[in-house]
């Protein structure tokens, strides 16, 4: 059995199986560049219900931000994305900018890892929250600041009302994570999508952030994404998972399933990475070896090979697809078992 973090204290309960909110097929995303074409994200197709929690899974450059930038049309100029993204059933895959506001904010809605860069540093938080109301829902200036002022004050801001006029610097990190989080929920979005939402903050801070999700999660039917590299925030909040490398999925298993049963060596490797507590003595924290691979360049086969260990001959010549590997289990490995 793999190492299971230290930090999951429980895995998250399973969701009810609800209608899909968001439905991602054959999305691939590139960007021109001085060298080449970068394909950041290659063929991903997964589905997100409602009141599901999706979480994803992966090293820095895997394509997990970009796969959701590509969802909600906030790629860089440079670059394009193809497939289909059906939210509640309509295509918004490549929507004109005016279609596609009117889906952003009302109906997804996307927290990001600074909420200091995202925030406007130069107009009040009230500024910037009503400005959703009246655009979104028609609300007047004194409607929308009254759900405002109501919305800070269920993220756990203490004295909402007065903090509302406040500039974002005027506030501390855990503070700014939670206006972004009030702000994406305004509108009670169907799709939420949480960028790494408890980097940089402490663990307090952290698990109310974490718990206040679990809850709108529960009360509102939300489809939540969470993009973390913490495991443990992922065995505690996420229903599934889904690993990402080198721009595409190589498992997606119930959360529990694949901690305890992994079936892709580098999800295996992921999983044997993760500091644990219960571990005495001074033994070295095993690593995944080798680099991520040139997007720029990847190699033939299974992109893997060259950093894994149960490598054989197919694996440098064919690449793995996607496929059953149990009960709502899913692999890309030419492995029958690990």
């Amino acid at each position: 059995m793999p190492s299971i973090p230290a930090t999951a204290e429980r895995f998250a309960p399973a969701a009810s199986p609800g209608r899909a909110v968001l439905e991602i097929r054959d999305l691939s995303t590139a960007f021109e560049t001085p060298d080449g074409i970068v394909r950041a994200v290659d063929r991903v197709s997964l589905d997100v219900g409602a009141g599901e929690a999706l979480g994803i899974v992966g090293e820095s450059g895997s394509g997990k931000t970009q796969l959701f930038l590509s969802v909600m049309g906030l790629l860089a100029q440079n670059g394009s994305a193809n497939g289909s993204v059906r939210l509640d059933g309509s295509e918004i895959l490549n929507l004109p900018p005016r279609s596609l506001n009117r889906v952003r904010g009302a109906r997804m809605a996307m927290v990001f890892q600074d909420p200091l860069t995202s925030l406007n540093p130069y107009l009040t938080v009230r500024r910037q929250m009503t400005e959703v109301l009246v655009t979104h829902r028609g609300m007047t200036e004194v409607q929308a600041r009254r759900h405002s002022v109501d919305m800070l004050a269920r993220v756990q801001i203490p004295r909402a009302a007065e903090r509302i006029d406040l500039y974002p610097h005027e506030f501390s990190g855990g503070m700014r994570q939670r206006v972004m989080l009030a702000m994406a929920l305004l509108c009670r979005p169907s799709l939420l999508i949480l960028d790494e939402p408890t980097t940089a903050l402490d663990v307090t801070v952290q698990a109310q952030i974490l718990a206040l999700v679990r809850e709108l999660r529960s009360a509102h039917e939300t489809a939540i994404v969470l993009i973390s590299h913490d495991l443990g925030v992922i065995a505690g909040t996420c229903d599934r998972v889904a690993v990402m490398y080198a721009g595409r999925i190589v498992e997606q298993a119930p959360v529990r399933e694949l901690f305890y049963r992994p079936q892709h060596p580098y999800a295996l490797g992921l999983l044997r990475s993760t500091p644990r507590l219960d571990v005495i003595g001074g033994e070295r924290l095993p690593t995944v070896p080798g680099q991520p691979p040139d997007l720029l360049r990847v190699p033939p086969g299974c992109p893997f090979a060259p950093r894994c260990s149960y490598r054989f001959d197919r694996c440098e010549i064919e690449e793995p697809l996607l496929r059953p590997a149990g009960d709502a289990h899913r692999k890309a490995c030419h492995l029958e078992k690990l």
